[in-house]
């Protein structure tokens, strides 16, 4: 009889360990489950204030280059403000008809002796795969 009881009692002390082992096991990878949470958490905080920090940056750079061209390039008299209008009201029709000419690409003639890829528009996926390959063998 006293070696049933000892038996037993063995058993429980076994299972008391196992079940203290299970839970030392169990705590120890929450604790890590928790700990890799919280950097998670930490690294995107840290990455979010230094993409917030850096759009106030830029903020800051356009705040201070027009407050520059305010400070800077502002006509002072009334012959300032004329010259200014009329350099940019002349020159920049000027300036279309010249850009409009050289943008028309059905008007560019190739010649014959052109080796390079020929396109057609609106461009297709060949067209910029053959495009890229000729930059390549510098053609």
């Amino acid at each position: 009889m006293g070696s049933g009881t000892s038996t037993q009692h063995h058993f429980a002390f076994q299972n008391a360990e196992r079940a203290f082992k299970a839970a030392a096991l169990i705590q120890r990878w929450y604790r890590r489950y928790v700990a890799r949470l919280e950097m998670r958490r930490r690294c995107t905080w840290s990455i979010f204030q230094s993409i917030e920090y850096a759009g106030q940056q830029d903020q800051v750079k356009l705040h201070d280059f027009f407050s520059y061209l305010m400070d800077h390039f502002i006509p002072s008299s009334h012959n300032d403000r004329d010259f200014l209008t009329r350099i940019f009201t002349e020159d920049r029709f000027a300036q279309d008809s010249e850009m409009k000419k050289c943008s028309d690409y059905e008007s560019i003639e190739v010649p014959d002796s052109y080796t390079g890829p020929r396109l057609s528009f609106p461009l297709l996926p060949d067209h910029a795969t053959a495009l890229v390959e000729a930059f390549r063998l510098k053609q």
